[in-house]
Formats: C-alpha cells, structure tokens, sequence
C-alpha cells in the first residue's frame, strides 16, 4: 500500500494571462498566430482555413478529432482521457524554466520534462524536441552533456593479435 503526504505531493503551477498595461523589462512580440488556430478555428466555426486543399482538410478533420474547445481554450484528449491544455511558444517557454528549474522537483533529462510537463495537464506539438533543447542549454545540466560526450569519445581499445 502506498502511503503520500503533503510532503509528497507537487502543488499545481498557476500561469496567468494578465490583460492590461505592465511593467516589463524584456518584451517579446510574435506576430505568428498560435500552432493550434487552426484547429481552433475548425471547431469553433466550422470552416477551413483559406488556402487549406483537398488533403489539408482531411488532414485538419483528423487532428481535429484528438481535440476539445471549452470557451477560448482548447484542450487535446490524451489516449487515457486526459484533457491537456495547449499551450502556445511563448507560454511552453516559461513552463519549461518553471518545471526544469526546480519548482515540480530537480533537474531533468527532455524526456521526464516532457512527461512532467504532460502529467501537469499541459500540450504542445512539439514538445519532446522543445524539452530536449531546453535541457541541452540549461547551464547547471551542461556538466553532465560534457561527461556523457566524454565518455563517448573516448578512444576504442583494440586487441593487438598475435
């Protein structure tokens, strides 16, 4: 039987969409819509995106089905059921710092981070390759890389026949 306690349990990470005028020392601008919008857009209206073709739409109806729109967001059900929210870049970044650095426990390879990330309720198309490029350029886990680029460059043994 397995027995958990507070100690045990991770809190739930809140992200925050402010709607107003901030302070800000960095500001980053996209003019890219979102990866989901047309997915989204398919299952609020109904209607395809200008330029999709004959296979671009059947394609969308596909990737549709995995999805959920609840209001303004949009979930993707996970093969147990789960609803996970999507995520645009700019929020996976943040998430990505917040879960590698610490806060949902120490400092992991892109992999765990991705399962982490999805275990926390959240999604993004490409998440395991984001997660593997965060931890590639993380400064405290570099060490580490170094090591394991160490240990696979170093030089084979060879038999000397007689």
């Amino acid at each position: 039987m397995v027995s958990i306690t507070k100690e045990n349990l991770i809190e739930p990470l809140e992200i925050e969409i402010a709607e107003g005028p901030a302070h800000c020392n960095s500001i980053e601008a996209s003019e890219a819509k979102p990866w989901y919008e047309d997915i989204k857009n398919l299952l609020r209206t109904g209607q395809y995106p200008p330029f999709a073709d004959r296979r671009d739409r059947k394609t969308l109806r596909r990737l549709a089905i995995h999805y959920f729109l609840s209001g303004e967001i949009l979930y993707r059900r996970s093969f147990d059921s789960t609803l996970l929210r999507c995520i645009d870049e700019h929020e996976s970044r943040h998430l990505m710092e917040e879960v590698h650095g610490g806060n949902c426990g120490p400092h992991m390879n892109g992999l765990m981070l991705a399962k982490k990330i999805m275990r926390l309720g959240y999604y993004w198309s490409t998440m395991e390759t984001d997660c593997v490029k965060h931890v590639r350029h993380c400064h405290l886990c570099a060490p580490e890389f170094n090591l394991v680029g160490a240990r696979m460059r170093a030089p084979k043994q060879t038999r000397l026949g007689s």
